[in-house]
């Protein structure tokens, strides 16, 4: 029982060695970035794992492929349709324009008469 007294009394003043203000300003200020370095370090190697994590499975992976390729195609897909509606309507308004001077020269003609 003695020898424990004397370690815990030998811990204690250690403690108190180490915590004193002109040691333990020291610390905190070169513990900051340290643990910042660290604290980066650990992010990015979270990032590589998961990154680099191979958790789907080989089935998952081809479903994958497979709707990307759709995806593109169907991409493709819109664009031409787009293309096709846009060279429509520009022609449906030359249409329109057309009736309307054809109309115009009708109605011209009613008036002169």
């Amino acid at each position: 029982m003695v020898s424990f007294c004397v370690i815990l009394g030998s811990f204690l003043e250690i403690i108190r060695a180490i915590f004193r203000p002109d040691v333990i300003a020291p610390i905190m200020i070169f513990s900051i970035p340290i643990s910042a370095i660290l604290g980066s370090f650990y992010y990015k190697l979270q990032k590589l794992k998961i990154q680099n994590r191979v958790g789907l499975a080989p089935e998952d992976l081809d479903l994958l492929r497979q709707s990307l390729a759709e995806s593109k195609n169907m991409n493709e897909r819109v664009k031409n349709l787009e293309t096709i509606i846009t060279s429509l309507d520009k022609e449906i308004l030359a249409l329109k324009a057309e009736d309307d001077a054809q109309r115009v020269k009708t109605l011209a003609e009613k008036v002169k008469e």
